[in-house]
């Protein structure tokens, strides 16, 4: 079970002692009962210790000699909070700070781990400004995933379609998950493709992520992004050649050009249309072929990285509510190759269909929530569903949700540390991946049982953690 100690201690001003007596409220850390990753676990309120628009160096150490380097800016003016490498930063307004500060955290007798601030004269080499409620997001994304007991049930587009429903009728108030179970999902997954490209039903595809939002639903989005040459975000000779021509700022073609240009139409939805806080999904599945952003592209993983982390510095300094995940295929063993680093990743997934069935064991979810801890990521199981050459899980298996996710994911405490589970549309030209109204009545008793259950947090459940308004506390 997830369990947050808060620990009032004392300074310990390695210059200046005397301050310490001068701030009169000392330090509140608020730290995950997790011994084994201390670097990404901390929620800190610092009271008034610091100098708002001041770089800050923060250090996590468990011996005092080997320290892991984070690094944030807080502006209180503009309420942001600028982060890199991505330690979990929400403080109160600013004073002053000595030039080093260090506070010893007791987690238990025989555990301790150290935490040093250090203001900089500049500002480090990678930096985001994110609002406070975006900070707040992945603070309790990361709550959630600490608990190996919970994780938030999603869907891709559950106010946009239904089943029946094949190119949305804008009643975002309703969902199939509502109808069989009385709830929305607590993720709502989306598309910024059918944001820019389908003139009707952009507004209402805007309108159901940001009703989500109002709701107090987490909101992710990806990006099947169609490629210059093909129009299709399908593998194409010449979109296979478009991030080679990026990451080496080749504009012969246009292809630089086109790619920053297309990024500008994404920001333009979240600044101006969404004003919320996403965890954005781009280029996923990058580890299949299928994907013009995936591994047959010229220049291979190496190329990948790096169009990666250019997309994720330009909008990183163009928006302030954007989270990145990385979510490569379950069908590769050689994922690894294709990570663009930690300043560039917040929340790490895998899209695993079928899971369960052969070559696709819940190990492969394991993997990669054991990957997301050792990089210090919230993890997530960022796609799945029954697939079955066309046939319906609600004849083929119409006890899916419990036996093949809820019951595997409760017996594993490992799989259990995941954020979310999301899985795919419902609508006349897609699944259905969850029971509707008209599904027979066995599979919806199943995804009744699955709601029920204490673990699966849907819509309700997950806008009571307040996960944008407030860092966790307990």
């Amino acid at each position: 079970m997830y369990v947050v100690r808060t620990l009032t201690v004392a300074l310990a001003l390695l210059s200046q002692l005397a301050l310490a007596q001068s701030l009169r409220l000392k330090p509140t850390i608020q730290v995950a009962d997790n011994t084994n990753r201390f670097t990404a676990q901390f929620v800190i309120d610092l009271f008034p210790v610091l100098v708002p628009t001041t770089y800050y160096k923060v250090e996590t150490s468990t011996d005092l000699e080997n320290w892991q380097n984070h690094y944030f800016r807080y502006n209180a003016d503009s309420q942001q909070i600028a982060q890199s490498d991505y330690s979990i930063i929400s403080v109160a307004e600013g004073v002053s700070i000595p030039e080093v500060l260090a506070i010893d955290i007791s987690l238990a007798p025989e555990e301790k781990t150290f935490l040093r601030l250090t203001q900089l004269e500049e500002a480090p080499a990678t930096q985001r400004f994110l609002t406070r409620e975006t900070v707040n997001l992945l603070a309790n994304l990361h709550r959630i995933g600490w608990d190996p007991d919970s994780f938030a049930f999603g869907q891709e587009f559950p106010l946009s379609y239904r089943e029946g429903i094949g190119s949305g009728d804008g009643q975002i108030e309703k969902s199939d998950s509502k109808d069989v179970v009385g709830d929305h999902p607590g993720v709502h997954g989306s598309d910024f493709d059918y944001m820019l490209d389908r003139s009707w039903e952009e507004d209402f595809h805007i309108a159901a992520a940001r009703r989500a939002y109002e709701d107090g639903a987490i909101v992710t989005f990806d990006w099947h992004w169609g490629g210059k040459y093909g129009g299709t975000y399908s593998a194409q000779v010449d979109d296979n050649k478009i991030l080679d021509h990026v990451v080496r700022d080749d504009d012969s073609r246009g292809d630089v050009t086109w790619f920053y240009e297309s990024i500008d139409r994404v920001l333009d939805r979240i600044n101006n249309d969404l004003q919320f806080p996403i965890v954005f999904r781009p280029f996923h599945e990058m580890d299949g072929n299928w994907f013009w952003w995936g591994r047959q592209i010229d220049g291979g993983a190496e190329t990948y990285q790096r169009a990666y982390q250019l997309l994720v510095e330009y909008m990183s300094a163009r928006t302030e509510y954007v989270l990145f995940c990385w979510s490569p295929d379950v069908a590769t063993t050689d994922f690894e190759q294709f990570y663009p680093g930690d300043a560039y990743v917040d929340v790490c997934g895998r899209d695993i269909y079928s899971v369960g069935n052969s070559g696709r064991p819940l190990s492969k979810l394991t993997e990669m929530i054991a990957f997301a801890e050792e990089h210090g990521k919230v993890a997530v199981f960022s796609e799945t569903g029954y697939t079955a050459g066309g046939a319906s899980f609600e004849t083929g298996d119409p006890d899916w949700w419990t036996t093949r996710i809820l019951d595997p994911i409760k017996a594993d405490p490992e799989a259990g540390k995941i954020a979310w589970v999301l899985t795919w549309i419902n609508a006349t030209w897609s699944g259905p991946y969850i029971p509707h109204s008209s599904s027979p009545q066995a599979a919806k008793d199943d995804f009744q049982t699955f709601h029920d259950e204490p673990a699966t947090l849907f819509q309700e459940d997950v806008a009571a953690l307040n996960v944008y308004d407030s860092p966790p506390t307990e």
